[in-house]
């Protein structure tokens, strides 16, 4: 893993570590599920602190970008999926190139781009973005893939959470400009919230349909375990119509934080789909003979489209 660090940069090493390790995974350099350096190899590598690189993984690690598993390594996250960004290095390598040929510094260059980047409408850069699912790995995804698209960071909050506390899910929309929602979820919220007057965005989040068609495969009568990160997101995504298909196959879904569902699906189940989001975890607990198929979610492009409309209106 080739990480350049300068010393002399404005921008600190924890973030200049952060910003080369997201530009390997946006270029495939770094592919989903594969292993990091340790802290302690990296700082020999790049002579820089081991703490901060520690800091460094911990902070992609909450953004959903690493996964760190205790007495095993740093990871790029399972089934993370990221936009290559290769044909703006490109856009950006010749700019730098042309400026250098006039006669200005790589410093010079950068600092412009800097005060450029600074004068974007403020209407764009403070725009609020609220994300409602049951799912925090769905969550995640969707701020992770507005900031990567809109430049905007969102932030995110359970449908439970807000089911539980109406009055509290009221109070928190006041400082909202737009909330994104997965459909299945949108006539949830709007029970939740009947005077809303903030702008919701129904978004389509779609399965791969690999496993669409690993499932109808399956022989009639199969025993499939389906879990996701909560009894909630389970029931949701595994009783949607992606799920649904005419084949008579025997059930069993658990969610990830219902241990006893959980258990009786790791031993009665040979076939268990799980979410991406949740594949490592579920695997550790599996035996090398059962079969896991990882249920990849993604948002549709439309909707993507949608979304970067409403932000920069």
């Amino acid at each position: 893993m080739k990480i350049l660090i300068q010393k002399k940069s404005h921008i600190s090493l924890r973030e200049q570590i952060k910003r080369q390790i997201l530009i390997l995974i946006e270029n495939q350099e770094l592919m989903s599920g594969q292993a990091l350096p340790s802290a302690r190899d990296l700082s020999k590598l790049i002579n820089v602190n081991r703490n901060t690189i520690t800091q460094a993984y911990k902070e992609l690690e909450s953004d959903g970008i690493l996964e760190i598993i205790i007495g095993s390594g740093t990871y790029v996250k399972q089934g993370l999926i990221m936009k290559s960004k290769r044909k703006l290095d490109q856009i950006f390598n010749d700019a730098i190139q042309q400026s250098i040929e006039l006669g200005f510094k790589k410093a010079e260059v950068m600092e412009h781009f800097l005060s450029r980047l600074s004068t974007l409408p403020a209407s764009i850069m403070n725009k609020r973005i609220l994300i409602v699912d049951c799912n925090d790995g769905v969550i995640n995804y969707l701020c992770q893939k507005i900031l990567q698209e809109c430049g905007v960071k969102a932030t995110g909050v359970l449908i439970q959470e807000l089911e539980k506390d109406p009055i509290g899910a009221e109070s928190l929309v006041k400082s909202i400009d737009l909330i994104v929602c997965g459909f299945n979820h949108l006539k949830e919220l709007q029970q939740v919230l009947p005077d809303n007057t903030v702008e919701i965005i129904a978004v389509l989040i779609q399965v791969d349909v690999r496993v669409i068609n690993v499932l109808n495969q399956l022989p009639k009568g199969t025993k499939i375990g389906c879990v996701c990160e909560n009894q909630r997101s389970t029931n949701t995504l595994y009783n949607s119509s992606y799920f649904s298909g005419g084949r008579e196959l025997k059930r069993i879904l658990a969610g990830y934080d219902n241990s006893k569902e959980l258990k009786k699906l790791i031993r009665e189940c040979d076939v268990i789909f799980v979410t991406n989001f949740m594949f490592d975890r579920v695997k550790k607990l599996t035996t090398s003979d059962q079969r896991l198929v990882s249920v990849d979610i993604s948002v549709d492009s439309s909707s993507l489209e949608l979304i970067k409309e409403k932000i920069c209106a």
